[in-house]
């Protein structure tokens, strides 16, 4: 699924996207080029993209993208890197460090975003920035493993499971609408991985029921989820 005003594409299809004119100190990058640069710095770190999907604002200014990595391989799921950018001068390129879970088929995102150090300026290095925004991933991704066994090990009264899921939808970080199916699928979950009542199955029925939300509000959602329940348990501890 993706946003009314979005398009889903293949990495070929950004191929024949045209790239706004520049300026002396606004370079705008084709995105096939910030794909296919990002895909090789990748390799270089011997991790590869197992497999992409891509969604296009239909103006063709802003693209969003999720990459499963053949990297980092867990009891609970494979690497996944969220990846968005812009030629419209809206946003730098951000990468954010992910989980793809294997038993529901669904991302975890870890809260903060990784953002390069220069937006669309005319001295950026493209391949320089995302080698450094790779090491960086890296380190997320392994903070992302020690944080889900944190949630694992949380266990949740029903009270506290309900009082998040009142803030994740009174913050506006999911649509209200979707409140009913976080319930059900916490409360009464069809898999068994999920019946422990602790953060981590909490935080899987928020990713669960985002599966279903378009790619452009789907990747910020599952971001603010996961920031969210950073905070709680750093919150927790103290």
């Amino acid at each position: 699924m993706s946003h009314v005003d979005t398009d889903l594409v293949s990495r070929d299809q950004l191929r024949a996207i045209e790239t706004p004119q520049g300026t002396d100190t606004w370079k705008p990058i084709p995105h096939v080029e910030l794909v296919e640069t990002l895909d090789r710095v990748l390799r270089t770190c011997q991790i590869t993209i197992r497999e992409e999907q891509f969604a296009l604002r239909r103006d063709g200014s802003v693209l969003f993208g999720v990459l499963e990595l053949a990297y980092g391989e867990t009891q609970e799921g494979t690497a996944a890197l969220g990846l968005r950018t812009a030629n419209d001068k809206s946003m730098s390129i951000q990468i954010c460090a992910g989980l793809a879970v294997f038993v529901c088929d669904n991302l975890v995102f870890r809260g903060d975003l990784i953002a390069l150090r220069r937006k669309h300026t005319s001295g950026l290095n493209l391949r320089e920035e995302l080698s450094t925004a790779v090491l960086r991933f890296q380190d997320h991704f392994g903070r992302l493993v020690g944080e889900i066994e944190a949630l694992k090990a949380r266990d949740l009264r029903d009270i506290e499971a309900k009082a998040l899921m009142h803030d994740v939808f009174a913050e506006g970080l999911m649509p209200v609408r979707l409140l009913q199916a976080v319930s059900e699928n916490y409360f009464e979950p069809k898999l068994s991985d999920f019946e422990p009542r602790n953060a981590w199955s909490l935080h899987n029925a928020f990713t669960t029921v985002a599966k279903g939300m378009p790619m452009s509000t789907r990747l910020p959602a599952i971001q603010a989820v996961g920031k969210l329940f950073g905070m709680s348990s750093e919150t927790e501890e103290r």
